[in-house]
């Protein structure tokens, strides 16, 4: 049987296993810690590559039987090639300790993703398992059943968002009693079969139910069997069918709930027979279910040519780098064909096919995150839908009349901690009493997939006594809403970079209304003086004090109060305009310090919770319980 302390000794093998591996790899941090091994990023560096190493704690490799197990099985699984399993590089033995070496996926596993953001839409939650199905009917035609399909072993690569399945056939469990000794086991009992738990003989099927309990726990939030003991889950499920997965989530499409209830189904017969006949039930499920996937992602099929002009701008404004390109591909006279004719829904008839408007976005190097952001602005009219040359026209008029045709205050920084983290201090401190900041709405997906959180500027009355943090954006800049998003550091899980901007054309006709209105009682006032200086006081006044502005005023050919006041009054809107303008592009650089002093608040709050609970971001450190497998988070 497996010592369950084994892998409490884990941390004093450490040196050993740093010596066993020396010239060949070198250990970064741990990663994850299952029942059968503790996980690792490590560098390679015979190949100079990054990868996930799996080590059998010394305890367990003493245990010939347990040692070969390991060793056969990673080898086993070494011989499956599929764009969604984890690829095995190599499986040996160095210094008394088992490895295998598999491909670090840099990103989260599904169960990390379902606790950061909750039940996943259907259609992310199909995509997910459909790739899954696949990854597992190919392994089962080589002969290999995984026997631990569970969250933590389907890895969401980041730079892709494809599910990569690992861990094939390495946990194995070979007597139910030990479902009680390890908590690796105790996790996997959730999603295990009956015929497992029973300790049956297993095919295909059995990964079937597991992935049916998975799409379940996808889709609701929780397993289908949920208690805190092992044996009572494990009774439950050999004794009682399992709950369907519309009383507990009845938001889920019925087909797709359908399609669920068939994997969870006691009878191995009763199920999907092969993950490909899985993946097949799933796409037919959300095609029954189209109407309301497509409503998630937009209510237009059809965007007029303003809206479409307005979404590249949007898209090109949120990745600056690639405006440039996005612009000349806008400006080609048949940048696209547009959809005309009569439509059978009374949809209008001319205009941008939305997938042509998304195309066209990416081949001019537009990534389709913005474009989703810059549509879901579109819907909420969060911008201007105005046409490319209105725009023109108002970054003109702005660098005429204010001095600037800026588009965005902006500031980024990177943090040293993990996206989930700083997203969840981002809240804290944003919405604090310091900044004020409330979420409105969440633009283009989860932050943590790339998404906009705004954030609505609150006006000055009330918080004087406590201090106001947006004066120069809010009254300068005139700005009503803050954007923030977050982007995982690439190659470095552990850091992140936090952008907070401002969209600054919301502002613009306030401040020209500002400046305008500045320049007329500027002006008012200077006519007043100038007749004023036209009287016997005025007069008196002039030659004593003032009286260069009564000779320029001479000079001209202006005479009398009406010319002194048109005078006076000229020069004075004069003066007032130019004040004007320095302060406004003052006034936009005091706002980007506005922006940088809350970015900086946030990694302060950080450092605060690593002073007091310690960095848990140092190389080597321990993650949760359960965060095994190759993943980088």
């Amino acid at each position: 049987m497996t010592d369950p302390q084994a892998h409490l000794s884990f941390d004093a093998d450490l040196p050993g296993l740093r010596a066993a591996l020396d010239g060949q790899y070198v250990l970064v941090r741990e990663l994850g810690r299952g029942g059968m091994g503790i996980v690792l990023e490590a560098r390679d560096l015979k190949l100079d590559r990054r990868v996930a190493l799996k080590v059998l704690p010394r305890a367990l490799a003493t245990q010939p039987a347990t040692r070969e197990r390991f060793l056969r099985e990673a080898r086993l699984a070494a011989q499956l090639s599929h764009p969604h399993v984890v690829p095995i590089f190599r499986a040996d033995e160095l210094g008394g300790f088992a490895f295998f070496a598999m491909g670090l996926v840099e990103g989260e596993s599904l169960g990390a993703r379902v606790a950061a953001r909750g039940p996943l839409p259907a259609a992310e939650a199909v995509k997910y398992l459909r790739e899954a199905a696949w990854a597992l009917a190919y392994a089962h035609a080589r002969g290999v059943v995984h026997r631990d399909v569970k969250p933590e072993n389907l890895l969401v690569e980041r730079a892709s968002g494809r599910v990569l399945v690992t861990d094939f056939g390495i946990a194995r469990s070979e007597e139910a009693s030990r479902l009680t000794q390890t908590g690796h086991v105790m996790g996997s009992v959730h999603w295990m079969s009956p015929e497992q738990g029973a300790g049956d003989a297993l095919d295909g099927r059995s990964d079937v139910y597991a992935l049916g309990a998975v799409g379940f726990f996808l889709l609701a939030g929780r397993p289908p069997f949920e208690h805190e003991s092992a044996a009572a889950i494990l009774v439950a499920r050999a004794t009682k069918d399992a709950p369907a997965l519309s009383s507990v989530a009845p938001g889920v499409p019925a087909a797709l709930a359908r399609v669920i209830d068939r994997c969870l189904m006691r009878d191995p017969a009763q199920r999907p027979a092969t993950g490909e006949a899985l993946a097949d039930d799933l796409a037919a499920a959300l095609a029954a279910a189209e109407e309301v996937v497509s409503a998630a992602s937009g209510p237009q099929a059809v965007l007029s040519e303003r809206e479409a002009q307005a979404v590249w701008q949007r898209a090109a404004q949120l990745q600056a780098e690639a405006a440039s390109r996005l612009e000349a591909r806008a400006k080609q006279s048949a940048a696209l064909p547009a959809t005309r004719g009569a439509s059978p829904d009374g949809m209008p008839t001319s205009g941008f096919r939305l997938r042509d408007v998304e195309a066209a976005a990416i081949e001019a190097g537009i990534s389709q995150q913005y474009v989703a952001v810059a549509m879901d602005e579109l819907q909420s009219r969060a911008v201007v839908t105005s046409a490319p040359s209105a725009r023109g026209v108002s970054d003109r008029l702005s660098q005429r009349v204010l001095g600037s045709a800026r588009r965005q205050a902006s500031t980024t920084q990177v943090i040293h901690a993990p996206a989930a983290q700083v997203l969840q201090t981002m809240g804290q401190v944003l919405q604090g009493a310091k900044f004020n900041l409330r979420l409105a709405e969440t633009l283009g997906g989860h932050p943590l997939d790339g998404g906009v959180l705004v954030f609505d500027v609150p006006d000055m009355t009330g918080l004087e006594s406590q201090g106001y943090a947006w004066a120069w954006l809010r009254y300068q800049g005139w700005v009503r809403q803050v954007r923030a998003t977050i982007r995982a550091v690439p190659g470095d899980s552990s850091r992140c970079e936090v952008t907070l901007s401002a969209d600054l054309t919301t502002g613009r006709p306030a401040a020209l209304l500002e400046s305008g209105a500045a320049t007329a009682v500027s002006g008012g006032l200077a006519a007043l003086l100038g007749a004023a200086l036209q009287t016997t006081q005025g007069a008196t006044l002039a030659a004593s004090r003032l009286g260069w502005i009564v000779t320029a005023l001479q000079s001209l050919g202006l005479h009398g109060r009406l010319g002194a006041a048109l005078a006076a009054g000229t020069l004075g809107a004069v003066a007032g305009y130019a004040v004007l303008r320095w302060l406004y592009g003052f006034g936009l650089r005091k706002a980007d310090a506005e922006l940088r002093e809350a970015t900086a608040a946030i990694a302060v709050e950080l450092r605060k919770a690593a002073v007091f609970i310690g960095d848990p971001f140092a190389p080597m450190t321990r993650p949760p319980p359960g965060s095994g497998g190759g993943s980088a988070p």
